[in-house]
This record gives C-alpha cells, structure tokens and sequence, in this order.
C-alpha cells in the first residue's frame, strides 16, 4: 500500500484503490479456478457417473447459493463504484 507524501494514515482514495486491486486479484483467480472446474465437470458430464452421493448434491446446491451471492454483491461493488451495468447483464 502506497501512502499519501502528507500524512502517516492512507488517504481514503488509497484504501480504495488498493481494496480494489485486491479485489481484482480474488476475483480473477476465482474466474480461472472456475473456468479449470467447469472444464472437468464438462468432460465428467461425457463419461459414465459414478454413484454421486446425496450429501455431494446438498454441496452443489451449497454452492450455487453462494455464487448467487457472490454475484449479487460483485453488483453492489460495481453500482458502488458508478459501474451499474456488468458486462454480463
């Protein structure tokens, strides 16, 4: 973190500035460790299923409500930050 030539404390901008790289970080290893998963799961989709228990169907529908979530607040970053369209929308 980079601070102001004036002042011991980061200056507001800062703070965001580096929580937004940070951010950009997260969220571009997440998109190619979702893009890795998404690509095994595509090629297991092909190939005959072992038994796939109950609890690993409770895991999956765990994990659409959290990315539901995750996208919701990627939203709220962007509307934050005057951004109101993703370029998914």
């Amino acid at each position: 973190m980079q601070y102001s030539i004036w002042m011991d404390e980061p200056t507001p901008a800062e703070i965001v500035r580096v929580a937004i790289d940070d951010l950009l970080l997260v969220v571009a290893k997440a998109a190619d460790d979702l893009r890795t998963f998404h690509a095994a799961v595509s090629r297991a989709r092909i190939a005959p299923l072992p038994p796939f228990p109950r609890a690993t169907v409770a895991v999956t529908s765990s994990i659409i409500k959290k990315l539901q979530q995750v996208d919701e607040e990627l939203r709220e970053v962007l509307i934050a930050l005057g951004l109101s369209q993703s370029p998914g929308a």
